[in-house]
């Protein structure tokens, strides 16, 4: 059974969204209201809900096996990679499947080298020794990830910027119009959305949710396995049996 999150007014504070992680998934809805904000739910109350497409759960008997690919044989490393940089575990997965499809020998045209295809000089500044090991060239590439994060404040941009490069996107002030960079940001985004277990579709809006300063999502599990997006973490730091899966 999946528990709905309600949105909060005050100061523009207001993204739903909740759903059960194990065994079944959530439809997720959402819309933007007159102030900006984009708001959540996978039990929609309000007329102006719209599914968010791809976030329909698979038919009974459906696998989503074919997009984890090899990520449990790194698991242990992404998850305390990802938590050590408060970066989301499942965006680093996703990198990694669009990068290398997680094939820790990978070298790109470019040079690039490793699961999460950092380029030499990448290597150098995150102080990878080696690229091909996979913790190092994991810590180093969530290391670089979060900078990105950091310094443009927008998942879409930060993805480009891995891409293409932080100057290229500073140049367009966006995403740069580079097919193989657009494609790689859609791509990024669709295993983003399966990783977290709501479809393609949800990478995206969570990415574009994110986007906004009003809406600091942070994720929240509890003992039974529910999964809470949530914009008002105070409702959930202090509560029994939740504990905090998503740094901001």
């Amino acid at each position: 059974m999946t528990t709905p999150v309600r949105t909060a007014a005050a100061l523009l504070a207001a993204l739903l969204l909740s759903l059960l992680a194990t065994p079944v998934a959530a439809t997720i809805y959402s819309f933007k209201d007159e102030n900006g904000v984009t708001h959540f739910t996978n039990v929609p109350s309000d007329a102006r809900f719209r599914k968010v497409p791809g976030t329909t759960p698979p038919a009974a008997g459906h696998s989503r096996s074919s997009v984890s690919g090899h990520a449990e044989k790194y698991e242990a490393e992404i998850v305390e990679c990802a938590d050590n940089h408060g970066v989301d575990s499942a965006l680093v997965k996703a990198v990694i499947k669009a990068e290398s499809n997680y094939d820790n020998r990978a070298i790109s045209r470019a040079g690039a080298q490793g699961l999460m295809q950092l380029m030499p000089e990448t290597a150098r500044l995150r102080n990878v020794d080696n690229p091909f090991n996979p913790a190092q060239n994991i810590d180093g590439g969530v290391r670089h990830l979060k900078y990105l994060l950091s310094t443009f404040g927008d998942t879409k941009l930060a993805l480009a910027a891995y891409n293409a490069g932080e100057n290229a996107v500073r140049k367009y002030n966006g995403v740069p119009p580079f097919p193989e960079t657009k494609n790689y940001v859609s791509t990024v985004l669709s295993h983003y959305g399966r990783y977290s277990g709501l479809g393609p579709g949800a990478g995206a809006a969570f990415a574009d949710a994110a986007a906004s300063p009003s809406d600091q999502i942070q994720t929240f599990v509890n003992s039974e396995g529910t999964v809470v997006f949530t914009n008002v973490p105070w409702k959930y730091l202090e509560a029994p049996g939740w504990r905090r899966e998503r740094s901001p």
